[in-house]
């Protein structure tokens, strides 16, 4: 919108995020990179935390740490404020005995079986395993989940659990009819839906999925419990 209207000189656009990179992995970060910076002249600044705001003066605040290891605290004024709040679990989970030490529920992940509790299983935003949070991770391990909790039901001799591989697939808007589609299992593993086209370049078959297909998939087959690929 702003290229388009041609005020993009006059937009200083900052750009605050606690992860140490723009993306969590590395074989998506140059694309973005080319984007953010060259295309859109943001100033990036990693490893902050948002710590106060300030409505009335319109004043953030954040403590940046350094690549030193020192913190240090930094005032931004602005016109436009849009904040991501952290990602955390529910009090009654973090105080409960199923937590793990990021607050959690803690499971295998890949199993997604509690390590102490083995009639107890988590997935979806609320598991400790280390997959990005996303509708198309709760695709994958929904199927797992089924088939090792049936099969711990059964009392099944020898058990055999099924696993989940840390799929997980991010649809990131680049410019308006261009998505880049990141879609990764576990170790930064590229898995692609479509083989044959380079995942790290942003497309307009992307943006079509994105708009039309991942709605429907979503509101018609996720949130719906079906499940095709399930052997349950």
């Amino acid at each position: 919108y702003w290229r388009r209207e041609d005020i993009l000189r006059d937009v200083n656009v900052q750009y605050f995020s606690a992860g140490k990179a723009l993306f969590g992995i590395d074989s998506f970060v140059p694309p973005l990179m080319d984007y953010a910076v060259n295309r859109y002249g943001a100033e990036l600044t990693f490893q902050s935390r948002l710590v106060e705001v300030d409505g009335v003066a319109k004043r953030a605040v954040f403590d940046v740490t350094r690549e030193n290891g020192e913190t240090e605290r930094v005032e931004r004024t602005y016109d436009m404020l849009h904040v991501v709040p952290p990602q955390i679990a529910p009090d009654f989970v973090r105080s409960s005995p199923l937590a793990n030490d990021k607050g959690w529920v803690d499971v295998d992940k890949y199993t997604l079986q509690h390590p102490r509790y083995r009639n107890v299983f988590a997935l979806g935003d609320i598991a400790g395993s280390p997959n990005a949070k996303t509708a198309a991770a709760i695709k994958r391990q929904a199927p797992v989940v089924t088939r090792n909790v049936l099969a711990v039901l059964r009392e099944e001799t020898p058990l055999h659990l099924a696993a989940y591989d840390g799929y997980g697939g991010c649809p990131v808007t680049v410019e308006n009819g261009k998505v880049l589609l990141a879609e990764f299992v576990y170790g930064g593993k590229l898995q692609p839906t479509i083989p044959f086209l380079d995942p790290t370049v942003p497309s307009r078959l992307n943006w079509f999925i994105k708009t039309l297909v991942l709605p429907t998939l979503y509101w018609e087959v996720i949130l719906r419990g079906r499940e095709w690929f399930s052997k349950a």
